[in-house]
């Protein structure tokens, strides 16, 4: 067995998983470093690396609650920029992803129930109606270390999102 291959045997699952989410966190950092808007705000979710820069802050209102249904427009992008998905029609169109079969309007969830990546509950979590933010989600909040169409293992997801309406859970 070449040596190469017995190194690798002897690392375990989590310590690889512990070395992706630094790494991780350490591209985010240098994602925020050149960021080329301004942001109003920066918010990071404890212990997660899925970090928020705001760029359009509402004073007033209530952040998302579990359960209530939101719609958000988004752009989906890879940390050098490629975008791999969009709810924008313009968007899709100008990164040559329009699809005639698909409906471009915000995108409907349930805080912490619909079947999205983990980092968007949580990038969605801190967000107000009416606000905007760039996400950057670590790989492990995202697809981890399965590909996902054009979205190789381990990439840490960038994400434009304008929450544009909060409807409160009704039991």
């Amino acid at each position: 067995m070449p040596l190469f291959a017995v190194l690798l045997s002897c690392v375990s699952e989590e310590e690889n998983l512990d070395v992706i989410f630094e790494e991780d966190l350490d591209k985010i950092e240098t994602y925020i470093q050149n960021f080329p808007d301004e942001y109003m705000k920066k918010e990071e979710i404890e212990g997660t690396g899925i970090v928020l820069l705001f760029t359009e802050v509402v004073e007033e209102g209530e952040v998302a609650a579990f359960r209530d249904t939101l719609a958000v427009d988004y752009t989906g992008m890879l940390l050098d920029g490629t975008v791999f998905d969009s709810s924008i029609e313009q968007t899709a169109r100008d990164n040559g992803l329009y699809s005639e079969s698909r409906t471009y309007e915000p995108y409907e969830l349930v805080l912490g129930v619909s079947s999205v990546i983990q980092g968007w509950h949580g990038a969605l979590s801190l967000m107000k109606e009416g606000e905007k933010a760039t996400a950057l989600i670590p790989s492990y909040y995202g697809y981890g270390s399965q590909a996902a169409g054009s979205i190789p293992p381990n990439s840490v997801l960038v994400f434009e999102l304008d929450l544009t309406e909060i409807r409160p859970y009704q039991p």
